[in-house]
C-alpha cells in the first residue's frame, strides 16, 4: 500500500463519521472535513518522514484532493464550482466543457472531465443518489435527471435520448440582491427602480408579474423585488428548484418546491399540490418562482383574494404574451369559466407585468419595459409602458406617467409621488 492510500485510508472513516454526526450546513461540512483531512495528512506525513524518508508528491496531494471533492462536493467540477465567476457549467461529453461566466463571458475547460462516456454517466448517477433531495436514478431506465444539490446549484443531465452524455449545472451567486445592485449594473434606472420599491413595498403592494426569456435575469428581478418585502409580512414562496432563497434573508418565510419520486418511485409532490395547499398556509404574499402549468390558477387566485403583493415569473417574450399565457394556464388546469372571464379577471388583480431581456452580444441582463395592465376590452389585454428602452443599448427612461388609478393609489401609499412626471414621452 502506498503512503497516499494509507493516508487515505486513515481519512475516509473520519470524515465520514463527522459527516453523519454533525447537523451543520453543507459548506460548513465540507470545511471542516476538509480541516480534518488536512490535520491527518500532515500528521501521517511527518510519521512517514521520520520513519521511512518517504514523503507526499503534489501528485499525491492532488490526488486526495480529488476524493474530497468527490465525497463532500460535486466532484471533478467541484473547483469551478468554487470560482465565483462561474454562474453555468455545460459538459458535452466527458471531454468537451464551457463555463457560463459574470457578464455573459464564456471559458472553454480545455482538460477532459471524465475519461470516457461510461464514468460520466456514472458519476452523474452517484450525484444523482447521494447529493439531491431524494434519492434519483439516472440510467437508461430514467435518461434526464433534474437536480438539486445541497449547496443550492441546480443539475440537468441528459443520457441515451441525446448524442453523447449531457450536463448543466446552474449556480446562484446572487442570492442577496436588492435593486440598489440593479441600478448600479444598469439593469435598472433609478427612477424606475423607485417606482418597483413603491410597488412592491406594503401596506398595498401591487401583483406583479415577472417574464422574459431563459436566461434573462428574471429570478434575480424577483429576489431584489422580495428585498422590500415588510419584515412583518408571512410570504410563502413556490417553486420547481429553490432559487430564491428568501428564507435566508426573510425570518417569516414559508418556502416549498416540488419533489419528484425516489428510485422507489414514491415521495413525489408535484406543484399542483403546493400551489392548492399553500392558499391554506395564511401567507401575506404568494410568490411562485415559476409560473408554468396548474400553479398559474392558484397564483391568480391568490392575487384576486387578498394576497396582494403576490409576484410570479413566466417565460413571455411581452407583457402582454405574458398574461395571455397565464390565462391559457389557468384554461389548461381545469379552471372553472369562460376564457373572457379569466382575462378580465387577470387585467383586474396583476397590476404590473415587467419583461426583462438579455444580450448574447454582451452578455448584459435588464428590464426592457415595466408596463402597467389598464384592462381587458374586447378580451384584448390593454398595457401601457411606463418605462422602456426606446433601442437596444440605451437607457431605461421614463415613457409615461401611470394612468390605472389602483396602481397610482398603490404607489402614494408606498411612499412614491408622481404627480410630476409627464403623462407621456
Amino acid at each position: 500500500m502506498t503512503l497516499r492510500d494509507e493516508i487515505w485510508g486513515a481519512v475516509l472513516p473520519q470524515v465520514q463519521d463527522y459527516r453523519l454526526e454533525t447537523a451543520d450546513e453543507p459548506h460548513v461540512i465540507a470545511e471542516q472535513c476538509r480541516q480534518i483531512a488536512r490535520k491527518i495528512t500532515q500528521t501521517r506525513e511527518a510519521e512517514s518522514l521520520d520513519a521511512a524518508g518517504l514523503g507526499l508528491s503534489d501528485a499525491d496531494l492532488g490526488w486526495i484532493d480529488e476524493q474530497l471533492d468527490a465525497l463532500l462536493g460535486a466532484g471533478p467540477i467541484e473547483r469551478y464550482l468554487r470560482r465565483p465567476d462561474v454562474e453555468n457549467l455545460y459538459v458535452f461529453g466527458p471531454d468537451r466543457a464551457v463555463l457560463g461566466l459574470s457578464g455573459g463571458r464564456q471559458e472553454r475547460i480545455d482538460e477532459p472531465l471524465f475519461a470516457n462516456e461510461d464514468e460520466m454517466i456514472r458519476y452523474v448517477s452517484h450525484l444523482a443518489t447521494t447529493h439531491g433531495q431524494t434519492g434519483r436514478r439516472f440510467d437508461h431506465s430514467a435518461p434526464l435527471l433534474d437536480l438539486r444539490l445541497r449547496t443550492g446549484e441546480r443539475v440537468f443531465a441528459a443520457m441515451a435520448v441525446c448524442g453523447t452524455p449531457y450536463l448543466t449545472v446552474r449556480c446562484h451567486r446572487h442570492r442577496l440582491i436588492r435593486l440598489e445592485d440593479l441600478i448600479g449594473s444598469g439593469s435598472l434606472s433609478e427612477q424606475a427602480g423607485d417606482l418597483l420599491r413603491a410597488a412592491v413595498r406594503p401596506p398595498a403592494p401591487a401583483n406583479v408579474l415577472v417574464c422574459g426569456a431563459l436566461g434573462s435575469g428574471k429570478t434575480t428581478l424577483l429576489r431584489a423585488l422580495l428585498a422590500e418585502v415588510g419584515e412583518h409580512e408571512i410570504v410563502c414562496t413556490l417553486e420547481q428548484t429553490f432559487e430564491l432563497f428568501l428564507d435566508e434573508s426573510h425570518p417569516h418565510t414559508f418556502a416549498v418546491e416540488t419533489r419528484e419520486a425516489n428510485s422507489d418511485g414514491e415521495g413525489e409532490i408535484t406543484m399542483e399540490e403546493l400551489a392548492k395547499r399553500s392558499l391554506r398556509s395564511g401567507a401575506d404574499r404568494v410568490i411562485v418562482g415559476e409560473l408554468r402549468g396548474s400553479e398559474a390558477a392558484t397564483f391568480l387566485s391568490a392575487c384576486g383574494t387578498g394576497s396582494d403583493g403576490s409576484m410570479a415569473t413566466i417565460h413571455a417574450s411581452s407583457p402582454r404574451q405574458a398574461l395571455s399565457r397565464l390565462v391559457r394556464y389557468c384554461l389548461a388546469s381545469g379552471l372553472a369559466g369562460a376564457q373572457s372571464a379569466l382575462i378580465q379577471e387577470a387585467a383586474e388583480v396583476i397590476h404590473l407585468v415587467v419583461h426583462m431581456h438579455s444580450d448574447p452580444r454582451t452578455g448584459f441582463r435588464g428590464v426592457r419595459t415595466i408596463s402597467e395592465v389598464l384592462g381587458s376590452p374586447g378580451d384584448r389585454f390593454e398595457v401601457h409602458d411606463i418605462f422602456g428602452r426606446r433601442q437596444r443599448g440605451q437607457p431605461l427612461t421614463l415613457l409615461g406617467r401611470p394612468r390605472n388609478p389602483d396602481v397610482l393609489e398603490r404607489l402614494a401609499e408606498g411612499g412614491l409621488d408622481v404627480s410630476g412626471w409627464p403623462s407621456g414621452a
